[in-house]
C-alpha cells in the first residue's frame, strides 16, 4: 500500500507538468495580450507601439517563451505564483481572498449532494418499481433538467415574494459571523447540491440494485440477518464506490466551475476570478488558477483511490 501511494504521488508530477505546458502555450496562442486588453482605447498615449513595448518589457512579455516558462516554473517550485499582470498584486493574495468562499461553498454543496444521493438511492433500490421509486426518479431527473443557476434564481424569487427576505449580498467569513455566512451560502449550496445529487442518486440506485442481486446478499438474507445490517455492512460498502467517485470529482469541479451561480448570488469566488483573468489576458493569474484546479483534481482523485481500499477490503493495491 505504501509503494502504491508513493507511485501515485510521483505520477502527479508529469501530469502537472503537462498541464503547465499546455496552459502556458494555449494562452500565448490566443491573439492579444494583457497590454492590449488594458491600454488600447484608454488614451492616446498608450496607442503608440513604443510605449506598449515598454509595458510588455516591464511585464516580461518581451522575453523568449522558453525563458518565460522556466521563470514561471521556477516560481511554482518555490510556491511563488508571482504578481498579477493586471493589478500588480501578489497572486497568492488574489486567490486567498476568494478561495475560502469557493472552498466552503464546494464543501456545503457536496455535503448536500451526499445527504440527498445516498439515502434516496438506497430507498429507490429497496422500493424498486413502487411509487416511492418513481418519485425518487422524478426528483433526480428534475435535478438533471434544471441548471443550478436557474434554481438559484427561483430560490431568490421565492424568498423575496413569499417571505419578504433576501440573503445577504456581501460575503461574511464564517469566523466573523457564522449566522450571516450560512444565511448567504446555504441557498447556493442547496441549488448546486441538488443539481449534483441527481447524478449520485441514479448511480446509487443502479449500484445498489446490482449489489442486492449478488449471491452473498441472498445468503445473508437466508441466514436471517436483519435488513439494516445487510444494507450497512454488506451492500452499502460495495455500492457506494462509484457514488464516492462522482461526488468527489464534482467537489473538485465546484471550486472553479460555478461562474453563473456565483453571479446569481453575487459571490466573488474563484469562478468569477477565472472569468476576469481570462478576459483581461492576465497570463500569470490564469496559469495559477488552472494549476490550482488541476492539483485539486489530482489530490481528490488520489484520496478517493486510497479510500477504496479502506471502504472495500477486497481491493488491495500491490
Amino acid at each position: 500500500m505504501a509503494s502504491y501511494i508513493i507511485k501515485r504521488l510521483l505520477a502527479m508530477v508529469p501530469t502537472l507538468f503537462g498541464v503547465a505546458v499546455l496552459i502556458f502555450l494555449l494562452l500565448r496562442v490566443v491573439p492579444g495580450d494583457v497590454v492590449e486588453a488594458r491600454y488600447i482605447g484608454q488614451g492616446s498615449q498608450f496607442q503608440s507601439q513604443e510605449l506598449m513595448q515598454l509595458e510588455r518589457k516591464k511585464l516580461g512579455l518581451d522575453q523568449p517563451l522558453w525563458r518565460q516558462f522556466t521563470s514561471w516554473m521556477g516560481g511554482l517550485l518555490r510556491l511563488d505564483f508571482g504578481l498579477s499582470m493586471w493589478t500588480g498584486a501578489p497572486i497568492i493574495e488574489e486567490i486567498r481572498l476568494r478561495f475560502a468562499l469557493s472552498l466552503q461553498l464546494a464543501i456545503m454543496a457536496s455535503t448536500v449532494a451526499t445527504l440527498l444521493a445516498i439515502p434516496l438511492g438506497i430507498l429507490a433500490a429497496m422500493k424498486q418499481d413502487t411509487w416511492i421509486d418513481y418519485a425518487v426518479r422524478v426528483f433526480s431527473i428534475a435535478g438533471l433538467a434544471m441548471p443550478s443557476f436557474w434554481l438559484g434564481i427561483l430560490i431568490i424569487l421565492v424568498m423575496l415574494i413569499v417571505f419578504r427576505w433576501l440573503p445577504p449580498m456581501v460575503f461574511t467569513p464564517l469566523w466573523v459571523n457564522p449566522w450571516e455566512n450560512l444565511a448567504q451560502l446555504i441557498w447556493p449550496a442547496l441549488a448546486v447540491g441538488y443539481r449534483y445529487s441527481a447524478v449520485g442518486t441514479r448511480m446509487m440506485r443502479s449500484a445498489m440494485l446490482e449489489v442486492l442481486r449478488e449471491d452473498y446478499i441472498r445468503t445473508a438474507r437466508a441466514k436471517g440477518l436483519a435488513l439494516k445490517l445487510i444494507l450497512t455492512r454488506h451492500a452499502l460498502k460495495n455500492a457506494i464506490l462509484p457514488v464516492l467517485t462522482i461526488i468527489s470529482l464534482e467537489f473538485a469541479f465546484l471550486l472553479g466551475g460555478l461562474v453563473v451561480t456565483e453571479q446569481v448570488f453575487n459571490l466573488n469566488g474563484l469562478g468569477m476570478l477565472f472569468v476576469e483573468a481570462i478576459a483581461r489576458r492576465d497570463y500569470t493569474l490564469t496559469q495559477a488558477l488552472v494549476m490550482l484546479v488541476a492539483t485539486t483534481f489530482l489530490l481528490v482523485n488520489f484520496v478517493v483511490d486510497v479510500a477504496y481500499a479502506w471502504i472495500d477490503p477486497r481491493i488491495r493495491y500491490r
